[in-house]
């Protein structure tokens, strides 16, 4: 599966939050000396009364916010702001309301967003060094938990922020919580109201990491419903239906690219590659029922359990055989349309070399000698075929030292013995 990696980005805030020196009434001046005193909790306990003898001037609120702000600012565990900010915010959104109905609303009016932005600036901006510095990472233990704590509290305080969402998404998913990721993600598209093709994909990578292929292919019709033409939407969304066993609906989803331009390389590249991954994922479950074959028949395990999995392993067989030729063709085509791409035929490479591997798996369990010397031949006739194709894509990317050495090691099981020397110097093994 693809890996992601996203910007993380900071913001630029400059916020010169005021307080007013104006005429005022004698509840409001306890307010600004506990603040002009930095005595913060003497202000709140101030802001208070203030509220209690005058509840429609939204200025003690106001000023209890500002006051919650730098409580915040200097609360040392960074997880125990996100309680302050909260209240922090809930008298802004007070305040704010107090004012509006105000025929003349006062100066604090007016700085109500600057000291949001502010105390929000401060939580996402100190966050972004503990995910991408690694001088402030090693500072401290478990780096990631501590921008995450930051960016809640950005949060908590600017709620609106798809910036914060999504970069807190991105930390999540760095840290291994694909769960936490996905639901940042998800909001932070719902505040964006459409997401990019680019951020559905994303999504839907989070919900396969939890195998909730269901919510992913929610998120990727829902990217699609907006960018049609994404192509690597339309790959995620087949690749979501082959993991739930949907493999006709993931053959027509495929289908349909090659539908919107027949000579397209990419779209057939795209639809080889897709194809073969579920070929190859199939492969994987074939071989775990065979070593569950083996260790039940080595403990005398159950013979029908037994029988179920060799059924399930003809059925595998029999799927496998018919992707992997679906596979080729549209790989073949590809390489047709373009034999400029190493891609390609790297891609038709490992095929034919997963294929040939097989074929020898099965010359190594049979006891019939003729059968094995015949699974010889076909296994290597694969093995040529994917040397020839390896050959190309190192012709037209020779500077892949991961081909070479791949290279070297087809040379050497088909003994040929000089070019496995020159391709062992060019990996440079």
């Amino acid at each position: 599966m693809k890996k992601y990696f996203y910007s993380l980005f900071s913001v630029f805030a400059l916020s010169f939050i005021l307080i007013s020196c104006g005429p005022e009434n004698e509840f409001i001046t306890p307010i600004k000396q506990g603040l002009n005193s930095e005595n913060y909790e003497a202000a709140i306990a101030a802001a208070d009364t203030a509220i209690a003898a005058e509840p429609t001037n939204g200025q003690a609120n106001y000023y209890k916010a500002y006051a919650l702000s730098r409580i915040a600012a200097d609360e040392p565990v960074i997880a125990n702001r996100k309680p302050i900010l909260s209240e922090m915010l809930e008298n802004l959104k007070i305040a704010q309301q107090k004012f509006a109905a105000m025929e003349e609303p006062p100066f604090e009016s007016e700085q109500i967003v600057e000291l949001q932005l502010e105390s929000w600036s401060r939580e996402h901006n100190s966050a972004i060094g503990y995910a991408t510095d690694d001088s402030v990472r090693a500072s401290v233990d478990e780096p990631l938990k501590i921008a995450i704590a930051h960016l809640t509290n950005a949060v908590t305080i600017n709620p609106d922020s798809a910036l914060s969402h999504d970069v807190l998404a991105q930390i999540y998913h760095m840290d291994g919580n694909y769960t936490n990721a996905s639901a940042s993600l998800e909001r932070a598209i719902a505040i964006k109201g459409d997401g990019t093709a680019a951020d559905y994909d994303r999504l839907a990578s989070y919900y396969f990491m939890i195998e909730d292929f269901s919510s992913a292919l929610t998120s990727i019709n829902s990217g699609l419903g907006l960018h049609p033409d994404s192509v690597f939407l339309v790959q995620k969304k087949a690749d979501a239906l082959f993991k739930i066993g949907d493999t006709e609906g993931a053959l027509e989803v495929v289908g349909e690219l090659i539908q919107r331009d027949p000579t397209n390389p990419q779209y057939h590249l795209v639809v080889g590659t897709q194809i073969y991954q579920r070929v190859q994922t199939l492969s994987d479950e074939f071989q775990e029922n065979i070593d569950k074959i083996m260790n039940l028949t080595d403990t005398d395990g159950s013979d029908s359990e037994i029988d179920a999995l060799n059924v399930r392993n003809n059925e595998i067989t029999a799927e496998s055989d018919d992707l992997t030729g679906k596979a080729e063709t549209s790989l073949l085509k590809a390489a047709e349309l373009d034999d400029s791409n190493p891609v390609t035929f790297n891609t038709l490479g490992i095929m034919y070399q997963n294929t040939a591997a097989a074929l020898f798996e099965k010359r190594n369990l049979t006891t019939d000698n003729d059968e094995a010397a015949t699974f010889d031949e076909l296994a290597r006739a694969e093995a040529e075929k994917a040397m020839l194709n390896y050959e190309k894509a190192a012709e037209l990317d020779p500077d892949d030292t991961g081909l070479w050495e791949t290279l070297f090691r087809i040379y050497t099981l088909l003994d040929y013995r000089d070019k496995a020397a020159a391709a062992m110097e060019k990996a440079g093994m």
